[in-house]
């Protein structure tokens, strides 16, 4: 290799750092906060990750077991029963979203390492464009995420039980309501400062159960349209492959760069395939039960407690919404590469050129997708289906309670 080539190599790589940094950013925030941003795997890291680890899951059970309890066994009524569990079900989520990264956590670090190797290698600035442009549209999603999760969320379990009906104690003194109304089976929190600090506590878990939640969200959002990117930057290349005078090595490029977009898509769906499946389901019954939620408040005519609610809807909504999106975009972009091939004039190339693009369009039609668990792929359709069940639910919902 030239000097002059090693230049311009160099040249290409030179924002690699910066763009991978800027795609993850916001995820590498949220995850390192609640300690399972996959790291190097040194024993001082693996140190911090334990404690953090062993710190967040013990919050979480706090939280979340005593407010099972008392929904379970000391609730005075089915309508206030089926306003919290939406709740339970999205601490739920978290746990299970928590345990998937844990055992996944290598896998992901590859993927993420990846993605600093090729934007290291792009070929060319309008590659990076492509690549970059993907990732804004990441960013937007992210953006949207904390906008509505944190605007509905934070309502929910702050300015809800501070405006929520007084708790009244033997002396006649009264309390805040929890944000988690719980049963603490082994001690008594009623007293001061117990239930003070429980208040605290519940808050900050609440805090980093919405921040592991939306971290995940944002990794998802930004590793997989990095991959819509890996395949419309192939599919550049294949619409620009009469500009290179070489065919034989641009169409050898080419097919190295669909393969990797292929395998890099097929590993992030097999490491995220449980939380797509977990989001799927849980977020059809949050959204059930938000609903619901939304017409007790209406009924009651408590109008921010509605207007709560229904912005938490509008949040699982766009959370299913933008998952089906990118999973469609990904089946589009990786069936757009054997279209761009078909409309080639590859039967005017030399023999070895016009099989290899054949190769190409062949193993294009059978698309990349993202799948939950192989039960269901991410698609507009499924987003459809989510819309409809929930519906059904509710409507079964609202007859029980009649």
């Amino acid at each position: 290799m030239s000097v002059k080539t090693r230049n311009i190599r160099n040249c290409r790589g030179i924002h690699c750092g910066s763009d991978a940094g800027y795609t993850v950013r916001v995820a590498r925030i949220l995850l390192t906060m609640v300690g399972i941003w996959p790291r190097r795997n040194t024993f001082s890291n693996n140190i911090k990750f334990y404690i953090q680890i062993t710190i967040v899951f013990f919050l979480m059970c706090f939280l979340l077991l005593p407010h099972v309890i008392y929904t379970y066994f000391d609730c005075e009524n089915l309508t206030k029963y089926m306003k919290v569990i939406a709740a339970q079900v999205f601490s739920l989520l978290a746990i299970i979203k928590i345990w998937t990264i844990l055992i996944n956590r290598n896998e992901i670090r590859f993927c993420l390492m990846e993605m600093e190797i090729q934007y290291r290698d792009v070929e060319c600035e309008e590659d990076r464009l492509v690549m970059m442009n993907t990732a804004k549209i990441g960013r937007i999603f992210t953006i949207v995420y904390l906008f509505l999760g944190y605007g509905g969320a934070l309502p929910y379990h702050i300015i809800l039980p501070l405006i929520s009906e007084r708790i009244v104690k033997a002396d006649n003194s009264t309390q805040i309501p929890l944000p988690y109304l719980s049963d603490y089976v082994f001690f008594v929190i009623e007293d001061s400062p117990t239930y003070e600090i429980t208040f605290v506590v519940q808050m900050f878990t609440s805090f980093l159960i919405m921040s592991l939640n939306y971290g995940i969200y944002s990794l998802i959002a930004s590793i997989t349209m990095h991959c819509c990117g890996l395949f419309e930057v192939t599919n550049r290349r294949i619409e620009t492959i009469l500009k290179n005078r070489d065919l034989r090595g641009r169409i050898a490029d080419i097919i190295q760069s669909h393969l990797k977009a292929i395998e890099y898509s097929a590993r992030v769906g097999k490491s995220l395939s449980i939380v797509f499946l977990s989001e799927m389901l849980g977020c059809t019954i949050i959204i059930c039960f938000l609903e619901f939620g939304v017409i007790v408040e209406w009924e009651d005519h408590k109008t921010f407690s509605m207007v709560t609610y229904f912005v938490l809807v509008t949040s699982m909504f766009v959370n299913v919404f933008i998952l089906s999106f990118i999973g469609d975009r990904l089946k589009q972009e990786s069936e757009r590469i054997g279209q761009t091939s078909y409309f080639l004039p590859w039967y005017d190339f030399p023999t070895e050129v016009a099989k290899n693009i054949r190769i190409i369009i062949l193993r294009a039609s059978r698309p990349s997708s993202l799948s939950g668990a192989k039960m269901l792929d991410l698609s507009l359709r499924v987003f459809c289906d989510v819309f409809k069940t929930s519906a059904a639910y509710l409507n079964f919902l609202r007859a029980m309670t009649e």
